[in-house]
């Protein structure tokens, strides 16, 4: 990301770019932000391509490649989601590969997609040509940081912690809602108790409260947030696979710990988990053996096959797990 900024503060571009990977929220971010840089908006019309999609022509994007920019320093080809960086077009991958290796001056190439292969030869194309930028999901420390800085410091290090651990990790959902809550807070001093009231908290922060309930032996707690999430719109079906997974997070983290003598860090990148996930983890586990973690994911394997199955109702099915591990 550095060296994209560095090109923009230098102007002076490189003949290629790729920016992937899982922060969809800065993909896009550096993608507008080259796309606003390399074309000024006065000549956009006529310097700048947009190729969406797998069933884009790979001859049409070429071609754009090899037009000369129109009163303008550059013509920029933007290519999206166009699945030349996988299996399935390995013709068009090749044949586009051909053409970075040989782009003309005063022409940008500005590839976005989710996931890339790196062995693809576009992709080492476009590295040798140009610029690869992954962007994947940003570090606990980083996450705070950002939203220090996007709210001007109205949240502290400590709220910015408190708001991060709960709203979740996917800086699109936390910029949503972090304009929810500088909106309702006014120009004061944001405090967690206004993100309790202001915000959406991540299902997955709900699924940790809810299990975290359920150790504690809070069936009242457990219920009250399972309820809450079934308002908000969340199947039971869909709940009940997250507390599996919750439970079989907690698992995975007490064996590796007990059994491997791992710490959290040796933990967290076992699992490709981040720190924090695996700290609550931890804490929560010990209310827990290994063989009730088991067992609890064994109920919830069943609960889904007798649900799936008619044998019982879908709230129903979660509520009796809720209660036979929160009593």
């Amino acid at each position: 990301m550095k060296q994209i900024e560095k090109d923009i503060e230098s102007r002076s571009f490189k003949k290629a770019y790729l920016i992937f990977g899982e922060e969809d929220y800065l993909v896009k971010k550096y993608t507008e932000l080259l796309k606003n840089n390399i074309v000024d908006e006065a000549n956009a019309m006529m310097n700048i391509d947009i190729f969406e999609g797998n069933n884009c022509d790979v001859n049409n994007i070429i071609a754009a490649g090899d037009t000369a920019p129109f009163f303008s320093d550059y013509r920029l080809i933007v290519v999206s989601g166009s699945g030349l960086f996988k299996d399935g077009r390995k013709a068009d991958t090749s044949l586009m590969a051909d053409a970075v290796k040989n782009i003309p001056d005063g022409c940008v190439y500005l590839f976005t997609d989710e996931k890339v292969d790196k062995r693809n030869s576009l992709y080492k194309a476009v590295k040798k040509s140009g610029y690869c930028c992954e962007i994947n999901y940003q570090d606990n420390k980083a996450l705070v940081e950002w939203v220090k800085k996007e709210s001007e410091n109205r949240l502290d290090n400590n709220t910015a912690s408190y708001f991060v651990r709960n709203i979740g990790s996917s800086m699109k959902h936390l910029s949503v809602e972090l304009d929810k809550l500088m909106a309702y807070a006014g120009d004061k001093k944001i405090t967690s108790e206004d993100i309790d009231t202001a915000c959406t908290k991540s299902a997955e922060v709900n699924i940790f409260n809810m299990v975290g309930a359920i150790g504690n032996k809070n069936t009242e707690k457990a219920l009250e947030i399972y309820n809450n999430m079934i308002f908000e719109g969340e199947e039971p079906i869909g709940i009940l696979a997250m507390i599996a997974r919750q439970f079989r997070l907690m698992l995975q983290c007490k064996y590796l710990q007990t059994k491997n003598n791992f710490n959290t860090r040796q933990i967290a990148a076992e699992l490709k988990q981040r720190d924090f996930v695996v700290t609550g983890c931890l804490s929560q586990a010990k209310n827990f053996k290994l063989s009730s973690l088991m067992k609890a994911i064994e109920d919830c394997a069943k609960c889904d096959t007798d649900i799936k199955s008619g044998i019982i109702a879908p709230k129903l099915g979660v509520e009796l797990i809720i209660l036979k591990y929160s009593k």
